[in-house]
């Protein structure tokens, strides 16, 4: 169990650092979804056969109710995962002259119900194709981490500069602590989570046609 979850803990880490790292640079909406999307998919291939790579909660949450992770790991796999993020945004902090960087907020030009909308939609898409993968691309850890990296970037790309494109609860909550800002996590947890389990509840409804896709 340490092994995993040191996996998760340094897989997030490297994920918020990277990725809120290319927005403490002033990065271009390009290059950040590129550095979320590259570090899910090298994350995944480093760590992916010790823990699964979850890297995000709502991945966690949604395999515990799927079976697919033990229940009583559940709760360790959260804890890494969410000091991970906040030591990837403390990292930023302290090579960034003490800012932060990298919090996510609903734009200013959208209300907070279409900020929960786009995190709702973009989760989903996110779940759905990590429960989907194995159909879609096959087992291997190579394609499975190039489809959901990409997954992230795309959707980093598409809604960042709307939501911060968070899909992910860990990956706000770190940037948020350091930055002393928790008025909107509330919407980064439940609408991710939401998202989440409605995927979940498709990919049960539908199910693959190939064996082994479940």
């Amino acid at each position: 169990m340490i092994k995993k979850l040191t996996a998760e803990f340094l897989g997030t880490f490297v994920l918020v650092a990277a990725g809120t790292g290319a927005v403490a640079m002033d990065a271009s909406v390009f290059v950040i979804s590129l550095a979320f999307g590259c570090a899910v998919w090298s994350m995944i291939l480093v760590f992916g056969k010790w823990s699964g790579a979850h890297l995000n909660p709502v991945v966690s949450i949604i395999f515990a109710l799927h079976g697919k992770l033990e229940k009583q790991a559940l709760l360790p796999y959260l804890l890494s995962q969410c000091l991970g993020a906040t030591a990837g945004a403390l990292l930023v902090y302290a090579m960034n002259e003490k800012v932060a960087a990298g919090f996510t907020l609903p734009s200013e030009q959208i209300s907070s119900s279409e900020a929960f909308g786009i995190e709702v939609g973009i989760t989903f898409v996110l779940m759905f194709t990590i429960l989907r993968a194995p159909c879609l691309v096959g087992s291997s850890i190579n394609r499975i981490a190039l489809l959901v990296g990409t997954t992230v970037g795309v959707n980093a790309y598409l809604f960042g500069p709307m939501t911060g494109a968070s899909m992910n609860p860990a990956r706000t909550l770190g940037p948020a602590l350091v930055a002393g800002n928790l008025d909107y996590l509330w919407l980064y947890l439940f609408a991710t989570v939401l998202g989440g389990t409605v995927a979940l509840a498709i990919h049960k409804a539908i199910p693959p046609k190939q064996a082994g896709c479940c």
